[in-house]
């Protein structure tokens, strides 16, 4: 029983790496924050399958630490906000949309189409999160003639939706080999 536990903890480690390392690896970024990367949100998913809904909740909610942090360090988080707002952006934009992934544990066990459904819910819910904020918080730069709700829809979904094709993308082509699907006890 150790033993695993001591696995799961090394896998949760080393895929919360490899998906942080993978956030740097950016194909487009966009001038106010988001990007399209290399398959970043695989890593942490794959985890959660794997492991349910509890762990994997437990290592996105690390994950979404560490992308405030790269997010601080980048200039994509604006200092200028007054505190409540600046709360409110972290929390939906950083640490509420990074860690509903780890949700994607709750379509463990259940076959690879599932699974597939698994990484589209989550990342929708993702996408909400960073909607709501571009409509409530960053409205101020929707450019003019632009419905703030429109031009949310079109930011975010313009770099939210290619980054979720590249994952699954990556995802299919990893579950078609056998040793995967064994490693997440499809």
């Amino acid at each position: 029983m150790r033993n695993k536990k001591i696995l799961m903890l090394c896998e949760c480690a080393i895929m919360l790496a490899l998906s942080t390392a993978l956030s740097f690896v950016k194909l487009w970024k966009g001038p106010f924050g988001g990007s399209v990367t290399l398959a970043s949100m695989l890593p942490i998913i794959l985890i959660s399958l794997k492991y349910g809904a509890r762990v994997g909740v437990s290592t996105t909610f690390i994950y979404s630490l560490t992308q405030l942090l790269q997010g601080f360090i980048e200039g994509d988080i604006y200092w200028a906000m007054d505190g409540g707002v600046l709360v409110i952006a972290m929390l939906f934009d950083y640490v509420i949309p990074y860690t509903v992934l780890g949700f994607a544990g709750l379509f463990r066990k259940r076959g690879e189409v599932a699974a597939y459904i698994g990484m589209g819910t989550v990342v929708f819910a993702r996408f909400l999160c960073h909607y709501i904020t571009g409509v409530s918080i960053w409205r101020q730069w929707t450019p003019e003639g632009w419905s703030s709700y429109v031009y949310s829809l079109a930011y975010n979904g313009g770099y939210l939706l290619p980054d979720f094709l590249i994952m699954f993308a990556v995802a299919v082509l990893l579950l078609r080999v056998k040793q995967m699907r064994k490693l997440l006890d499809m």
